[in-house]
């Protein structure tokens, strides 16, 4: 049993440099700041939607009916505020947990609206977990040059990765529940998928991949890809099992959703830009002359 724990205690609770931590605080609040500030106006457009399209989901379940748009536009404005207060670290203990709600709640909201688009379940994953974490220890306003070691780092980072992953493995049973199931993995499903897209944009005026023609007749490279999703997808949670194959995985599925862009056009920023991997990497060794003097490792206790 003690060897358990320890086991345990050792795998979520590992040492890590605070850098790692905050960089992680760093990329995705940029992502984030990116994310919002350019659907500005699409945001405040769908606010003011007709109130019968309001569908509540996530934090907007205890709203009785929407708000109004000065409410929202309020909360939009101060969400942007609080997302560069967060990549900053200025009074992290405060903006941080704040961040974090208010982008679960603007989302939330927006989502109540239309389709609920899945590429940000994670991002919102990472900002609560950094949110209510130390990631401001160090590269922050308050706390610049922290070098410190400590276990305290290492568990929201792998709490981030685990979440990344579990996002992958539940998409994964999702296809193998669906009506079409294994099929995915025979590569007819994607095939028909990606014919019925490239129909859709055809026929909305919109532009098709270049590479979709030639791709058609090529059944048996649907079928690879089919494999190689379902791998990816399922085989998920075998990336906790290593540092080299959480790595691997990564990359993987990094390449396949720069694969889905070339192939059908479709665009997972989150995901193509590389930060939702980044808890899979020792960051802080990309750029040592950041780093400040290295500190002895503290061990984390049960």
């Amino acid at each position: 049993m003690n060897t358990m724990i320890d086991k345990l205690d050792r795998f979520f609770f590992a040492s890590v440099p605070a850098q790692r931590l905050a960089l992680l605080r760093i990329f995705t609040g940029l992502f984030t700041l990116w994310y919002l500030s350019f659907r500005v106006d699409m945001f405040c457009n769908v606010a003011r939607s007709e109130a019968a399209l309001f569908q509540p989901v996530g934090l907007a379940h205890f709203l009785s009916g929407p708000v109004a748009p000065a409410i929202f536009d309020s909360i939009l404005w101060a969400t942007l505020a609080l997302n560069i207060a967060f990549i900053a670290g200025w009074k992290y203990r405060y903006t941080g947990p704040l961040f974090a709600l208010f982008l679960l709640a603007l989302l939330s909201y927006r989502y109540s609206w239309s389709m609920i688009y899945h590429d940000t379940i994670a991002l919102t994953l990472h900002v609560l977990v950094l949110g209510f974490s130390r990631a401001a220890d160090t590269w922050s306003f308050d706390h610049r040059r922290a070098t410190e070691t400590h276990w305290r780092y290492g568990w929201p980072i792998r709490l981030i990765g685990m979440a990344t992953l579990l996002t992958y493995f539940l998409s994964g049973l999702a296809k193998v529940y669906s009506p079409l199931s294994w099929d995915w993995a025979m590569g007819d499903a994607m095939r028909r998928q990606v014919a019925v897209d490239a129909l859709r944009k055809e026929v909305l005026g919109a532009a098709t991949s270049p590479w979709f023609a030639w791709m058609y007749e090529h059944a048996w490279l649907f079928a690879a890809m089919g494999i190689l999703t379902f791998l990816i997808e399922l085989g998920a949670p075998l990336a906790l099992l290593h540092a080299r194959a959480g790595k691997v995985w990564a990359a993987g599925a990094w390449m396949m959703h720069w694969g889905i862009y070339f192939v059908m056009g479709i665009s997972f920023r989150h995901q193509m830009s590389g930060i939702i991997f980044l808890p899979f990497f020792e960051v802080e060794k990309w750029m040592p002359g950041l780093s400040g003097k290295k500190a002895l490792p503290v061990q984390p206790t049960v």
